[in-house]
């Protein structure tokens, strides 16, 4: 199913420019930001799953981590590594590298990144658990996931509108996920579990 059926990339990332869509990322940002703390320095790396347009892997690499993101889809693709340049970045650079892949099957090492961020990304993975499980592997520090929650205002507001959840409901078809749209949140603090000793969950916003 080819974007154009959900929107171009440059649609899901307008969202993102609306008063609303802006605040509500900031908000993201900033939590996501405070788990890292301290730790967060230049120095730091981080890996973006289901990294789609790039909006949170431009905001990590302008805060100043070294940032990979991976995303399935190549049209997505293609439009993150075009407005990845003239990012303020470390080291010389001035794009963000994007490799093409999916959540469940990450095409790297053990331990090859201090953090790894899904950001409402999880959503769209046919396996969640296996995909929590893979991003555990490649982290040497945390793990920190944006999650959508099917029973939030937001999402009920727009059920059966041809809005937010329908959207959700084509990409999940898209990758393959079907009924696990909108990953119970109860389900992600357990499934980490068998792949992890410790698994804090601070928040949740609906």
């Amino acid at each position: 199913m080819p974007v154009s059926e959900m929107g171009t990339p440059a649609d899901y990332e307008a969202w993102y420019h609306t008063p609303r869509g802006a605040w509500i990322a900031r908000r993201e940002f900033d939590l996501m930001w405070s788990f890292m703390g301290a730790d967060a320095t230049p120095a730091a790396s981080l890996l973006d799953v289901g990294a789609g347009t790039g909006h949170f892997s431009r905001r990590f690499a302008a805060a100043g981590l070294r940032v990979t993101g991976i995303e399935p889809d190549p049209q997505m693709l293609a439009f993150a590594r075009a407005q990845s340049t003239d990012i303020p970045y470390i080291e010389g650079r001035t794009d963000i590298p994007y490799i093409e892949g999916r959540a469940e099957t990450l095409p790297l090492a053990d331990a090859s990144f201090d953090y790894v961020a899904a950001v409402t990304s999880l959503c769209f993975v046919a396996e969640p658990q296996r995909a929590l499980c893979e991003m555990w592997r490649v982290a040497r520090r945390g793990v920190i996931l944006g999650l959508l929650h099917r029973h939030s205002l937001l999402h009920h507001s727009r059920a059966g509108r041809g809005g937010y959840s329908g959207r959700v409901g084509t990409l999940s078809k898209k990758y393959g996920a079907g009924r696990n749209a909108c990953v119970p949140c109860r389900s992600v603090w357990r499934a980490p579990q068998q792949c992890c000793s410790r698994v804090e969950a601070p928040w949740h916003v609906g």
